[in-house]
């Protein structure tokens, strides 16, 4: 087995043109003019359906990859979405709370107000 691999790794490709009813040189196989062709062109088409198919597996990922990315573009939109949605609602709720701790006071209870603070005093006033 190793004296085949020997062999077949050091033969020297050989070639030599015939008529027809001459005898070869050496042992081998004999293709036609036509054979040789089939060969040359199944060896270019080859190359060529690898190239296709080399560029094809290319676009695929590469229309795979720009799906991730539009993907992970809209879910960032949709959380930057929801967070300001979040923070006004948060600041919406700040300002609700905000007047109920310090509610602005109307005309008439500025007037009680002052009211309230003259009547003490004057009646403080009076009693001294």
């Amino acid at each position: 087995m190793i004296l085949l691999l020997i062999s077949l790794v050091s033969a020297q490709p050989l070639m030599t043109s015939l008529d027809e009813g001459q005898a070869a040189p050496f042992s081998g196989r004999l293709f036609n003019d036509e054979a040789v062709a089939s060969i040359i062109a199944g060896k270019e088409f080859a190359e060529q359906q690898c190239e296709i198919q080399m560029s094809l597996d290319y676009s695929l990922q590469l229309a795979e990859k720009q799906l991730q990315i539009d993907y992970l573009g809209i879910e960032k939109e949709t959380l930057q979405k929801k967070h300001e949605a979040l923070i006004d609602i948060r600041d919406e709720e700040i300002k609700s709370l905000r007047k109920h701790i310090n509610p602005k006071r109307s005309m008439w209870d500025i007037l009680w107000w002052i009211y309230a603070w003259n009547s003490f005093f004057s009646c403080d006033i009076l009693r001294c």
